[in-house]
């Protein structure tokens, strides 16, 4: 309805500057309406170079931040977070070799000392193998 409605009146407008034009053309004179519409209209060219010309003012700038400065900044960043972390990654190797878990005292691990005490027979195997799978045999008689 609204769609309809805007229609029939820009109909109307379309006629009604038509019959001003005739008359101007008959008249050689021009109507009061016809001249505030052709003096808006130089404003309106006026207005719309101004907008095109901040438009291209403004692509322009966004255009080299971001293919300039975007990456330059990123890239400042990214060298020293890599800097940060080869400094504080030094730092924790350096920490980790002067640590007590590097340098013990007796030089052998408790792991070794377990397995080389399995093998000279005083720890105790309970598993059987027979074929089908491991079992386990109760050593609490």
């Amino acid at each position: 309805m609204f769609a309809i409605f805007t229609f029939y009146i820009s109909g109307a407008l379309i006629v009604a500057l038509l019959v001003l034009k005739h008359i101007e053309i008959t008249k050689r004179e021009k109507p009061r309406v016809l001249e505030i519409i052709s003096s808006k209209d130089s404003h309106l060219r006026l207005l719309h170079k101004n907008i095109l010309l901040k438009y291209l003012d403004l692509k322009k700038d966004v255009s080299f931040f971001f293919s300039k400065q975007v990456p330059l900044y990123t890239r400042n960043k990214l060298n020293k977070l890599f800097t940060l972390m080869r400094t504080e990654m030094r730092k924790r190797v350096s920490n980790i070799r002067d640590s007590k878990l590097l340098k013990r005292s007796d030089g052998i691990s408790e792991f070794f000392k377990n397995i080389s005490e399995i093998e000279k027979g005083n720890g105790e195997i309970n598993e059987t193998y027979e074929g089908e799978g491991p079992k386990i045999v109760d050593s609490i008689r």
